[in-house]
């Protein structure tokens, strides 16, 4: 697999002039809906970007099966550098094995730009459950199986996935709730409607405010926006950390290798400042970043690895 996406990779960043990049306004295609910490960071380097490229650079959201919507336009443009996706992992390691058929191959549809954050994700509670810990937490689920709701992104996201290998780890049943996207699951968390989730960032200020309440992270690390929180192996809930997940952009294959090349220095330059780096962490991400042949080889390995967990837990779509 390794090789494969390495010689896509090859393949994609085909040799060709671009003296005249970019002479019009680029796009950057969302695959979730506003207020995540994707759209957010995708926006934040849009913005940024905009002002080293010298021409505007347009952020839309198409959320939407699972990120396939976002996905699929991106692989069918025009391979020249004015239209990019700002995505997570999920979309490009999970929906092969989600959907039966995809528009896009996730390993020849795309030439690999950079990764833009990993993230680590919160094991988070409405304010009303009478829980302040993971173990007080896992002690109600047992007590009444299947009443706990969980809302994620939606099915066969990373976050169902996610909940549903702690689900399986803390030997519990709960019920699922899927949104379109991480946003409108928070707000439902935050209004009560439903009992917890697994969040990749979006949490981090209603947690810090004390609107919901958090228990751990996912790990395999803590998370610097909140310290405070332990990884879930630390309660004997183990194997869950390989739902860990990781933000990129991604342009259509056959894009030419110099502008690759320029959008992966550009974007590079801008996730090492240290205002967004602030931001990224405020919003509970790790900043990150990577040449393209380094993001292509995280995909490689998460393709051969998160198979066999979708399997196990048994998520599907179509």
């Amino acid at each position: 697999m390794v090789r494969r996406v390495l010689a896509a990779l090859a393949a994609a960043l085909l040799p060709a002039a671009a003296a005249a990049w970019p002479d019009k306004p680029v796009q950057i295609l969302v695959t979730v809906s506003a207020g995540g910490s994707i759209d957010l960071i995708a926006r934040t380097i849009g913005a940024e970007l905009a002002s080293r490229l010298h021409q505007p650079v347009l952020v839309e959201n198409r959320p939407g099966a699972n990120g396939n919507i976002a996905a699929a336009a991106v692989a069918h443009a025009a391979p020249d550098g004015y239209t990019l996706l700002a995505t997570g992992g999920s979309t490009l390691n999970l929906n092969p094995f989600l959907y039966r058929q995809l528009a896009f191959d996730p390993v020849t549809g795309f030439a690999p730009v950079t990764l833009t954050a990993y993230t680590n994700f919160i094991l988070v509670v409405r304010p009303t459950l009478e829980v302040n810990s993971v173990a007080e937490f896992i002690a109600l689920a047992k007590k009444e199986p299947g009443r706990l709701n969980y809302g994620s992104a939606g099915n066969g996201s990373l976050t169902q996935i996610a909940t549903e290998l702690f689900n399986s780890a803390a030997g519990i049943r709960t019920s699922h709730v899927p949104y379109k996207g991480l946003s409108p699951a928070v707000n439902d968390l935050l209004a009560g409607q439903i009992d917890f989730m697994f969040d990749s960032a979006t949490t981090v200020p209603y947690i810090k405010s004390g609107k919901l309440k958090a228990l751990a992270v996912v790990g395999p690390k803590p998370l610097r926006a909140l310290p405070q929180l332990k990884v879930l192996s630390a309660y004997g809930v183990k194997g869950v950390d390989v739902a860990s997940g990781w933000h990129g952009v991604f342009a259509p294959a056959g894009t030419p290798a110099d502008i690759v090349r320029r959008l992966n220095t550009e974007i590079v330059a801008i996730l090492k400042t240290t205002s967004v780096q602030e931001r990224i962490v405020a919003l509970g991400a790790e900043p990150a970043s990577s040449t393209p042949e380094e993001l292509a080889r995280r995909l490689a390995r998460d393709l051969q690895t998160l198979g066999p967990v979708v399997k196990r837990t048994g998520a599907t779509l179509d």
